[in-house]
């Protein structure tokens, strides 16, 4: 099997087996590749509900989503075999399995490309047998954009333009100039403030969040409040607005919105404010500005890509510590202590030097 990289390939598989933010940052790596080729036809094979960061991806062919849900096992072996069999039949020259779990090592090398590219392992495994290039797997001192570019450089490219990528798409943007205009917001003239994560150790507390709305308010900002849809999130929302001053939210959408509709909402956004979570790589990518906090993980791997902001970090020697809470208690003391000061001026420091 030929190891050389084509001298022009024409079609591409990537993988990324991941969550939501985690598919959204390996953007550079499709723009890197069309940099190089810009007629090569990339796919991107991502997991069920990740879609959306790379649907309306104009560098992207298309997007092959793995079915996670069965019937059985017989429907679940039918799939599989029909999937697998696509990948062979597509004739990929290339492929970069940008995660490192086995799923992802199995389809790259079951897709027959003519050359496989994967993360070095941690320890010898066999994974690492389904590729032909090994790039240096990640630390916590750099960005995971740079360690998914690692894998283009390891092909011999140097990326240029290594911004996040995000389109909404046309619906999106319009369902959300619609709730807007209910409203009264007019772009630009609002700022977003996505205070929870799925994983709620991730989150800051109800009553620092109640002290930023009242400030941002008291500076003349409207505020937009959104949430993913889980109950815990909305609930965490609602204790928010129980705390702030009557009138310091102007619209309530949390649990309300689609990713594609809340890409909409973040691109007009004057400013984002959130945690850890993929709302705030979608702002990042939006080139809106970003005020995030962090807890148990890491900003240096997984911070705001190349956009104005301000990340404030909890205080803990332990830092990145990456536990679901302190002792996986699902609580974060560094977030629970973390005083509201530090986060508002961090704030009126990123709305200065924005504008």
């Amino acid at each position: 099997m030929p190891k050389a990289l084509p001298s022009n390939p024409r079609r591409a598989l990537l993988i990324k087996l991941g969550h939501i933010g985690d598919v959204l940052v390996t953007t550079p790596v499709v723009t890197a590749l069309k940099e190089r080729w810009p007629d090569l036809a990339v796919d991107l094979v991502v997991n069920p509900g990740t879609e959306a960061m790379v649907a309306h991806n104009p560098q992207i062919n298309q997007v092959l989503t793995l079915k996670r849900n069965h019937a059985g096992p017989l429907a679940a072996a039918a799939w599989h075999l029909g999937f697998l069999s696509r990948l062979r039949g597509a004739n990929y020259d290339l492929s970069l399995e940008l995660a490192e779990g086995d799923r992802g090592a199995f389809l790259s090398w079951a897709s027959g490309a003519r050359l496989r590219v994967g993360f070095r392992p941690k320890t010898p495994r066999m994974r690492g047998r389904a590729f032909h290039v090994l790039a240096p797997r990640w630390d916590d001192e750099h960005h995971m954009v740079e360690a998914f570019l690692g894998q283009v450089r390891a092909l011999g490219l140097e990326p240029g333009d290594t911004a996040l990528k995000l389109e909404p798409g046309p619906r999106g943007r319009a369902e959300a100039a619609r709730l807007l205009g209910q409203a009264g917001l007019e772009p630009g003239g609002y700022v977003v403030v996505h205070p929870t994560s799925r994983w709620m150790f991730k989150t800051w507390t109800p009553e620092g969040n109640a002290a930023l709305l009242d400030h941002l308010a008291e500076l003349g900002h409207r505020v937009v409040l959104t949430s993913g849809p889980d109950a815990k999130e909305r609930e965490m929302v609602a204790r928010i607005k129980a705390l702030a001053a009557p009138g310091a939210v102007a619209l309530d959408l949390s649990g309300q919105l689609d990713l594609d509709s809340l890409g909409g909402l973040i691109a007009n956004a004057r400013l984002f404010v959130g945690v850890d979570s993929a709302p705030m790589h979608m702002a990042a990518a939006l080139g809106v500005p970003v005020l995030t906090i962090f807890g148990p993980s890491g900003e240096q791997m997984w911070g705001p890509w190349q956009v104005p902001s301000e990340v404030v970090v909890g205080d803990c020697r332990e830092h990145p510590c990456g536990r679901a809470g302190c002792q996986d208690s699902k609580v974060s003391r560094c977030l629970v202590e973390l005083p509201a000061g530090r986060v508002i001026e961090a704030t009126d420091r990123l709305l200065q030097r924005t504008g």
